[in-house]
This record gives C-alpha cells, structure tokens and sequence, in this order.
C-alpha cells in the first residue's frame, strides 16, 4: 500500500526513519536507532540530536558520534522520503502500526521495512516460510508445489525469497492456489532479481495478489552478501519454515537455523539418500532441528491452525446495531486510532473499548499495534 504509511506518521518523523536508516555501518546498530528515537521522543529528534545530547545517551562512543555526524550532513531526508513515493513503495519503520509484529520481535528487526504490492496486517495472520535448492529435483518441483498450494488454499499466506528454483515454484504454486504470498529480496523493492523472475514480480506488484518486501532503499542493487540477511526476514515473518529441498551447503539451512534461534518451527521434507539436494534437508531430520514433514496437514495440525480454523471460509454478514453499528462505519481497511474513534462518536473511552472488543469478538474489527483499528471485511 504506497504512501499509506503517512497515515500514522508525519512526513518529517517518516523522511527522518528513513535517514536514520541510511547510517548503517557508523557504529549504530538498527536496534539503538530505534533505541535513541524512543529515547529522544522520535525520530525528528533523534535525527537533530546534537552532539552534546548523543554524548548522554548509553551506549555510543565518541567515533561513532563522530561517524554519525559526519554521515548526517551528506544525507537530506527529504529527498529520500521523494525517492520513496516515486519508486510506488510504502515504507514502514518500526514503531509504525503496519510494520509486522511478528518481525518486530526477534533479535534484530529491520528500522524500516520497504513494500511494494499489497500486504494488511491479515495477511500475514498465517503464515509459513518455504525455502529450498536453487536446483531442485523434479521431487523437490514436485512437493514445492503441492503443499504450497495446499496451504495457500486453507489460507495460509506462503513467504519465500523469489529465487529460482523451489522459492519460484512456492511463490507460483500459491497464487494458483489463490493465495497470498510475500517475497523477501536481498535488493531494494523496485528490483526484480533474479530478472527471469520478472512475471512473478509484475503478479506480486502489479496485480495485487501479495508483495515483495526488503530492508533495503529503492535502488539498492542485489549482492551476494546481502541474500544471507534477508533471510532472517523470510523467517520472521513466519510462524513455520518448510525446508523442502536443501544441499549441504545451502542458503535454505541458514533460514532453518534462523528460524529455530527465533522459536519458530521448522519442518523438513526427507528426500533420498543418494540425492545430493537432500542431504540439508535430511540432516535437519536428523539432528531433530526439523519436524519430519509429509504431509501439508502436519503443518497446520503443529501450528495449531486446523483448530483455530484457518481453512479459508466464504465470509458470513454480521447483523450490528446500536453503537457496534455507529463505530464499524467509522472504520475502514485503513487502521484508525482509538482517540480518533472516541472524539468522532463522543463515546466514553471505557464504552469505546467494550464496543470494540464485542467487534473483535464478531470478526469483523482487528486491534493494530499502538491502539489502531480497522475493518477486516
């Protein structure tokens, strides 16, 4: 959703993230970033701060004061925050009410996350990561496609890295299963890499049928070393990985060991034994980081999601009336913060919460982080 993050954030604080963003590599971590920004009360602030001030805060030695101010006077914030809006890309810090929870939780989230396509907080409700060889098997084609196909058609929304090879094949299988998928790049939103990818990409960007998502600025070209990072986004985002088909030595095992540090379980397909392709994947099984996995039911059934019931399900009309009525009309798919809500229908905050805890109740209102709201239908 471009543009939609001016929402909930000025422009100055949003262009002042996306600076802050930009002084990788000074001696501040991500993480202190957003440490300082909470600090100082935002970003702006934290963007101004003058030596003086960054001298009091813990934790930044004098070079990288020296690093970061010196990086400060060749950026101008508002020129990125235009680069953005051209490249057609939403950008959502941290502290923003889109920015994916389930990310924001493990041990080193991005300050900013870069979509282009469509991604609401619902689609990422369920989600499983798939990954695998960059050469799979006719075996590994095979599976790749079927359960993530399968999931997709119980509503599961399929994350991977737009690779060739299994990624390819899971983004494919899910939209043919008219499902959501997110694909995470190792360059900037506006890039499709691989290039042979390019009707993949155009169907994630173009068509509204998911979205591909990056730490990195519009414009920022693939390189190798950037592809192993990534892919503690693609385990992030997800409650499950499914490593289909891995070599010994492939990317895929490094999104299954990320993805067990950040407690998510990781399931893997056993393949042959005389399969090069398969040892990853077996080796997993074996050291018990991974679940055995041969059915796309086990997955759901481990997740507790056959339960919860997240078998997609025409949706049903909910009768409201009375002040459920009033404040379901005031919102939209856009999430709305609750001092909004209670200055627009006068309501005490107390009958307010209540009024939108029976919504939530029905299925029809979700709760945002920072005390937002919006319709899921």
């Amino acid at each position: 959703m471009p543009g939609a993050a001016t929402n909930f954030i000025s422009d100055k604080e949003l262009a002042c993230w996306l600076a802050l963003d930009q002084v990788k590599g000074t001696g501040i971590s991500p993480r202190r970033v957003q440490q300082i920004c909470e600090q100082l009360q935002g970003s702006a602030n934290a963007w101004g701060a003058t030596r003086t001030v960054l001298k009091y805060l813990p934790g930044l030695t004098e070079e990288a004061i020296d690093s970061f101010i010196a990086r400060r006077e060749s950026i101008d914030p508002g020129a990125l925050l235009e680069a953005v809006r051209r490249a057609g890309v939403a950008a959502y810090p941290i502290c923003h009410p889109y920015y994916p929870e389930r990310l924001r939780e493990i041990h080193d989230p991005p300050s900013v996350l870069y979509i282009k396509g469509v991604l609401r907080p619902e689609d990422l409700k369920w989600t499983v990561g798939v990954v695998g060889t960059r050469r799979p098997s006719a075996y590994g084609q095979k599976l790749a496609r079927e359960f993530a196909s399968a999931l997709a058609e119980s509503g599961v929304t399929i994350v991977s890295g737009m690779a060739v090879g299994i990624d390819s094949y899971a983004h494919r299988a899910a939209l043919e299963g008219e499902g959501k998928t997110v694909a995470v790049l190792g360059c900037g939103p506006d890039q499709c890499y691989p290039t042979s990818n390019r009707p993949l990409y155009q169907m994630l960007v173009e068509e509204g049928r998911g979205a591909v998502v990056s730490e990195y600025f519009p414009g920022t070209k693939p390189e190798a070393w950037r592809f192993p990072a990534r892919n503690r986004i693609i385990s992030g985002l997800s409650q499950g990985v499914l490593v289909v088909e891995a070599g010994e030595t492939s990317g895929a095992l490094i999104t299954a060991r990320l993805a067990f540090e950040q407690n998510r379980e990781v399931f893997a397909i056993p393949g042959r034994i005389d399969n090069p392709m398969s040892r990853g994947t077996n080796a997993l099984i074996a050291r018990s980081t991974a679940r055995l996995c041969t059915d796309y039911k086990e997955i759901l059934q481990e997740l507790n999601w056959v339960s919860a019931g997240v078998e997609r399900q025409v949706p049903t009309m909910v009768e409201l009336y009375g002040r459920e009525k009033e404040v379901f009309d005031l919102l939209s798919g856009e999430p709305t913060h609750f001092d909004h809500l209670c200055e627009q229908t006068g309501m005490p905050a107390g009958e307010l919460s209540a009024t939108l805890t029976m919504l939530e109740l029905a299925g029809v209102v979700t709760r945002h982080p920072g005390d937002f709201y919006s319709r899921l239908r």
